[in-house]
């Protein structure tokens, strides 16, 4: 009985000292949660080999611009948040370069928001109420109707089927060329969207093919 006590004990300090030993494993999803962005302020990082890859778009879109900017989460209101999505996902990503603006050197900055729906019509509805209200001053908004002057910093905006990507500027950021950012977001989603519309710093909107 006693040889059978020390056996049983050395099997037990033995088991628990492989289990100790395990690497783990993190997941994408573990690593920016279910929104595809970190819950924090923090700067996203992927370093770890076995951070696995992300599967869908948005997520891949993000880590595809990891080198070139650092992304925080979006806690600021949109007026889509109204809605009833499927998904959202609102991150900031901030260049790594610096551009001037008046005297001073800044880091441009814009915020994507992405959002899901379960058809067209409640992504229809969700459009068409954000154009009733659009901008500072609540300017009601026609669809495939430019304007010349709106109170809003700029706005690239693409609406799909089932889904709406909007990417909010800064007025200062003007002198900073976010043509590859833009194209590499429509290379990822496709360029078969339904309506494109871009605002510049004060005006004009105009929508696009």
């Amino acid at each position: 009985m006693k040889y059978l006590f020390f056996i049983s004990i050395f099997g037990f300090i033995v088991a628990c000292g492989n289990k100790s030993e395990k690497e783990e494993q993190i997941s994408f999803e573990d690593l920016v949660g279910e929104t595809g962005v970190l819950e924090d302020k923090d700067t996203i990082e992927v370093k770890d080999s076995a951070v696995s890859v992300p599967q869908t778009k948005i997520d891949q879109f993000i880590v595809s611009q990891m080198s070139v900017f650092d992304t925080a989460t979006v806690e600021k209101f949109h007026p889509i948040d109204r809605f009833s999505f499927n998904r959202r996902v609102k991150v900031e990503f901030k260049s790594r370069e610096k551009v001037n603006y008046d005297e001073i050197e800044v880091n441009p900055r814009v915020k994507l928001h992405y959002y899901t729906f379960s058809d067209t019509a409640k992504t229809k509805n969700a459009l068409y109420n954000w154009l009733d209200c659009f901008g500072e001053d609540c300017q009601m908004i026609n669809l495939n109707q430019d304007t010349t002057g709106i109170k809003t910093p700029p706005i690239f905006a693409v609406v799909y089927d089932t889904l709406i990507l909007a990417l909010n500027y800064r007025c200062e950021d003007r002198n900073y060329n976010w043509n590859p950012f833009q194209d590499s977001l429509l290379s990822q989603f496709g360029y078969n969207y339904n309506y494109r519309l871009k605002v510049a710093c004060g005006g004009p909107l105009t929508w696009g093919k």
